[in-house]
C-alpha cells in the first residue's frame, strides 16, 4: 500500500505527516511484527516505530488482518496526538520512508527501557555470579511512581483510556531516570471508570494479564469484560520485576507435586505469582538485605488481587507508593541495603561512568551529524530558492500564453455568437413560412368541412321528406301488431286463472311445494380437518437472532414473526422475506405470551414481581389495555386463536411457587366475554399449543400431551349459555411423545413436534403425528429443545433459539 493510497484511505493521518525525516541506520529494538529505528528530524534525534513490510507479501496473512493492524496504527496515532503528560512518551508525528509501504510513528528518543535496565541482555553474556548494578529503593519507588502518574493521567481523562499492555518493556527511561509509558497500540477508550467493557481477551503479554482478561470467554466472539483495574494488575507485575530485578517467570516451576495424589499438577498463574513473591522475600532475607517484608510487598499484593473491584484505584496506588518510600526512608532500610551492596556498587559505578562516556561520545557524533544535516538543509534550501525563481519565470511565460489564448478564444466566441444570431434569424423565417402554410391548410380544411356540412343537411332534408311519405303505411301495420298482442295476452290470462283454480283445489300439494322452496340450514364449522398424510420437510439456516432465546413465545401475522425470550420483556420483530430483525417496545411484563388478535400484536399474562391477568396490545409503538383481563393471573401460558380470529384460548400456565395450573379460558373477541372451559386432565409445565383444523393440541416439558375439538364453539357475537359450557370441549390424551421438551407446531394442517430432549441432550428431529403414530419427517441443521416456533404460511415455519442453539434461526418448509 503506497503512501498516497494509505493517506487517501485514512485522511486523518495527513495532519501528522512529518517532512524531511531520515533513518540514521541504528536499530533501537525489534520484535516479531516491527522494529524501533533511530531517525533524524530537523533539529533532533528521535525514535520511529515501524511495521515490517514483509507482512504485506506473505500470502498466509489475510487482508483483513493487515487492515486491522493498519487501523490499529491509525488509532494509536490519533490517541497519542491528544496526550500530553511528562510520564507519557511524546508523539511527534508520522513519517514515510523510501522503499516502505507502511508508515512509521515518530516519538521522542529515550535512553533505555525498564526491562533492559533491570535485566540487561548483553552479547556476550557476563560471567557467572557477576554482580548487578545497585538500584536504590528510592529510584525504584520513583520509577513506579512515574508509571502510576502516567496511568492516572490516562484513567482520569474524559473519556478514560485503558492501556491494556503495560509491561517493563513499555516503560522507557530518559537520562534522568524519569519513566514514561509507551505503546498505546491496543489501548481502548471506555465510557467511564470502574465500568466493565467487552474487549478482546488477553491483549497484552500473558504474564502481565489478570484472570478476567486471560480466562476463556463464554461466547464465540471470544470477548472478555474488564475495566481499568487491568492496568493496576499489570503495574503490580511491573513492581515484582522491579523488586527482584528478574523477569517474573523464573525460578518458579510451571508444575508442582501434589502430596495427596503424587501427581504433577499445573500451577495456576495466581499460585505462581504468590510463590514468586515468597521467593523474592526469602532471597532478600537470605542475602541480609531485608529484615522484614519488603516495603512494596503490601502494595503488590493489593494490585495482584484476583477480584478486579478489590484492587486499589490508581490514586490509591500513588498514595501507597508515597507511604512505601517514606517508610523505607524512616526505617533506614535503604541505607542498610546500600551498605551491604557497596562493594558491587563500586564496580557498577565504573561501568556506569564508562557507559556515560560512551553515551557522551555518541551524543557528540550525533551533534556533528546534526550540524552536517543543517548544512545540507541550507544547501537544499538555496537550491529550492533557485528552482522557485525558475518556476516563477515559467509561470509568468505560461500566464502570458494563457492571456493570448484567452484573447483568441474571445474572438472565436464573438464569431460563434454572430453565426448563432444569423442561424436564429433563418430559423425565425422558416417558422414564419411554416405558420403561413399551416394557416392555408387550416382555411382549406374549414371550407371542406362547410361543404360537407351543407351536403349532410341536404341529405337529411331529403330523408325527412321520404319518411313523411311512408308514415301512413307504417301506422296501419303497427295497429295490426298491437291487436295480435292483445289477443295473446287474453289467452295467457285465461290459462293463469285455470292454474289458480287447480292450486286452490290442492292445498296439501301446495304446502309441500312451498316448503321445498325454503333454504336448508347450513351447519356451523370452524375449520375443515385435513386428512393426515406424511410430510417431508427441509430446513435452511437463516440470519442469527439478536439475542439468545429459549422457552419464550412466538406468533406471526404472515409478513412478520414476533418473538420474546424467557425471563425477559424484550420483543423482537422478524421480517420473513428480508430476514431483518427489529426490536419493538418492551412488554409491561416478563414471560408474557404473544398472539395476534384483530391483526394487532397482543401480550397475554406475565410476571413482574407479581402475576397478571391483563392483556396488552401494541398500538403506535405503545402497549395499551384494549381487552378485559382473564379470570386467572398467570405467566408462561399457551395461547391459540381460531382461524377466523373470533376466539382466543388460554391454556394452563404458571401461578407462582411450584404451582402450574390446568385452567383453560375462552375469550370471545366480538362480545369481549371470558368463559372458563374444561380444565386439562393435569397441569403441564411450560405448555406450547397449536391448532390444526378444528383441533387444539397442547404439549408440555414431559412426554404428555392432549387435544380437543372446537367444532361446538358458537359464533363470537353470541353469549354461551352456562349449561352448555361443560360440553363445548373434551380433552383426550395424545400418543406418548417421542421426545421431551418439544415445541408443538402446525405444517399443512398437520401436528408436528420441533426438536426435543433425549437423555439430557438436544435433538434436531422433527416428528409428525400420522394415524396415531409419531413419524420422523426431517431434521434441523442444529440440535435444540425449548425453541420458539412461528408459522407465517401453511407450509413453512420459522424456528428460533432453544437450548443448544440459543441464537440460531432456521426456516423449515414442506417439499
Amino acid at each position: 500500500m503506497a503512501a498516497e493510497g494509505l493517506l487517501a484511505e485514512y485522511p486523518e493521518l495527513r495532519p501528522f505527516v512529518l517532512p524531511n525525516v531520515r533513518l540514521t541506520g541504528i536499530r533501537i529494538g525489534a520484535g516479531a511484527y516491527g522494529s524501533v529505528e533511530e531517525v533524524a528530524v530537523p533539529g533532533a534525534i528521535c525514535a520511529a516505530k515501524k511495521i515490517h513490510d514483509i507482512f504485506l507479501d506473505r500470502s498466509e496473512i489475510p487482508a483483513a488482518e493487515i487492515r486491522r493492524a493498519t487501523a490499529q496504527f491509525v488509532r494509536e496515532c490519533q490517541l497519542m496526538s491528544t496526550l500530553g503528560h511528562p510520564n507519557i512518551v511524546k508523539f511527534l508525528g508520522v513519517a514515510f520512508f523510501p522503499g516502505s509501504r507502511l508508515p512509521a510513528l515518530v516519538m521522542e528518543r529515550l535512553l533505555t527501557s525498564l526491562h533492559d535496565l533491570l535485566d540487561p541482555e548483553t552479547d556476550p553474556p557476563p560471567p557467572p555470579n557477576t554482580p548487578k548494578p545497585f538500584f536504590p529503593l528510592s529510584l525504584k519507588c520513583s520509577i513506579l511512581h512515574n508509571v502510576a502518574c502516567g496511568l492516572a493521567y490516562l484513567h482520569e481523562r474524559t473519556p478514560p483510556v485503558i492501556h491494556r499492555d503495560l509491561s517493563a518493556r513499555n516503560v522507557l527511561l530518559n537520562s534522568g531516570m524519569v519513566a514514561k509509558i509507551v505503546d498505546l497500540g491496543v489501548a481502548r477508550i471506555v465510557p467511564r471508570m470502574r465500568t466493565a467493557a467487552t474487549m478482546t481477551k488477553g491483549p497484552g503479554a500473558s504474564v502481565y494479564m489478570p484472570p478476567e482478561a486471560s480466562a476463556p470467554a463464554k461466547s464465540n466472539a471470544q470477548k472478555s469484560k474488564y475495566d481499568a483495574s487491568i492496568d493496576v494488575f499489570s503495574l503490580g507485575v511491573v513492581a515484582i520485576f522491579t523488586i527482584g530485578e528478574v523477569f517474573p517467570c523464573d525460578p518458579v516451576a510451571a508444575t508442582y507435586l501434589d502430596e495427596e495424589t503424587g501427581l504433577l499438577v499445573a500451577r495456576t498463574e495466581l499460585q505462581r505469582r504468590a510463590e514468586y513473591m515468597r521467593h523474592v522475600n526469602e532471597q532478600l532475607r537470605a542475602s541480609g538485605q531485608l529484615r522484614g517484608d519488603h516495603p512494596l510487598i503490601r502494595l503488590i499484593q493489593q494490585c495482584l488481587h484476583n477480584g478486579p473491584h478489590k484492587r486499589p484505584s490508581i490514586r490509591e496506588v500513588l498514595r501507597l507508593l508515597e507511604e512505601a518510600r517514606a517508610g523505607a526512608r524512616d526505617s533506614g532500610w535503604e541505607e542498610v541495603q546500600a551498605a551491604q551492596t557497596q562493594p558491587r556498587n563500586q564496580s557498577s559505578e565504573r561501568d556506569l561512568q564508562s557507559r556515560v562516556q560512551e553515551l557522551q561520545q555518541q551524543l557528540q557524533s550525533r551533534n556533528q551529524e546534526n550540524a552536517d544535516l543543517q548544512s545540507s538543509v541550507q544547501e537544499l534550501h538555496s537550491r529550492n530558492q533557485a528552482k522557485d525563481r525558475e518556476l516563477a519565470e515559467a509561470r509568468q511565460q505560461l500566464r502570458q500564453k494563457e492571456e493570448e489564448l484567452a484573447r483568441q478564444g474571445a474572438e472565436l466566441t464573438r464569431a460563434e455568437e454572430t453565426i448563432r444570431r444569423e442561424h436564429q434569424q433563418l430559423r425565425q423565417k422558416e417558422e414564419e413560412v411554416q405558420s403561413s402554410r399551416q394557416q392555408l391548410i387550416s382555411s382549406q380544411r374549414r371550407e371542406t368541412e362547410l361543404v360537407q356540412a351543407k351536403d349532410r343537411e341536404l341529405r337529411e332534408k331529403v330523408s325527412l321528406l321520404t319518411r313523411k311519405e311512408r308514415e301512413p303505411a307504417e301506422t296501419q301495420q303497427q295497429l295490426r301488431q298491437k291487436e295480435e298482442q292483445l289477443r295473446s295476452s287474453e289467452a295467457l290470462v285465461a290459462d293463469f286463472q285455470k292454474t289458480l283454480q287447480q292450486r286452490d283445489s290442492e292445498p296439501t300439494q301446495r304446502t309441500k311445494t312451498q316448503s321445498s322452496l325454503l333454504p336448508t340450514a347450513i351447519p356451523h364449522s370452524t375449520q375443515v380437518n385435513i386428512k393426515p398424510r406424511k410430510l417431508t420437510v427441509q430446513c435452511h439456516r437463516k440470519k442469527t437472532a439478536p439475542c439468545e432465546m429459549f422457552r419464550g413465545s412466538a406468533t406471526t401475522d404472515g409478513r412478520f414473526a414476533y418473538f420474546t425470550p424467557r425471563d425477559s420483556n424484550s420483543v423482537y420483530q422478524y421480517e420473513c422475506s428480508t430476514e431483518k430483525w427489529e426490536e419493538l417496545p418492551s412488554c409491561p411484563y416478563q414471560n408474557s405470551r404473544l398472539v395476534i388478535i384483530d391483526r394487532e400484536l397482543t401480550a397475554v399474562g406475565g410476571y413482574d414481581g407479581s402475576y397478571t391477568n391483563k392483556l396488552y396490545t401494541l398500538r403506535q409503538r405503545k402497549w395499551v389495555e384494549k381487552y378485559p383481563p382473564m379470570n386467572t393471573a398467570r405467566s408462561d401460558t399457551a395461547v391459540v386463536t381460531t382461524s377466523d380470529g373470533e376466539h382466543l384460548i388460554v391454556i394452563g400456565g404458571y401461578v407462582g411457587g411450584v404451582s402450574w395450573t390446568a385452567t383453560v379460558e375462552l375469550f370471545q373477541v366480538k362480545s369481549r366475554r371470558w368463559y372458563q372451559l374444561t380444565d386439562l386432565p393435569q397441569p403441564l409445565q411450560f405448555p406450547s399449543a397449536t391448532i390444526c383444523g378444528d383441533l387444539v393440541h397442547v404439549v408440555g416439558l414431559g412426554d404428555d400431551g392432549y387435544s380437543c375439538s372446537l367444532a361446538a364453539l358458537p359464533s363470537s357475537d353470541k353469549p354461551i349459555p352456562p349449561q352448555s359450557i361443560p360440553h363445548l370441549i373434551s380433552w383426550k390424551p395424545l400418543p406418548p411423545l417421542p421426545l421431551t421438551r418439544s415445541t408443538a407446531a402446525t405444517l399443512c394442517g398437520q401436528l408436528v413436534l420441533i426438536g426435543g430432549d433425549r437423555s439430557g441432550s438436544p435433538v434436531n428431529s422433527i416428528h409428525q403425528l400420522v394415524d396415531g403414530q409419531w413419524v420422523e419427517i426431517g431434521s434441523m441443521t442444529s440440535r435444540r429443545y425449548d425453541c420458539l416456533v412461528a408459522s407465517p404460511s401453511p407450509d413453512k415455519i420459522i424456528i428460533v433459539g432453544g437450548v443448544g442453539a440459543e441464537d440460531s434461526v432456521e426456516e423449515c418448509v414442506v417439499v
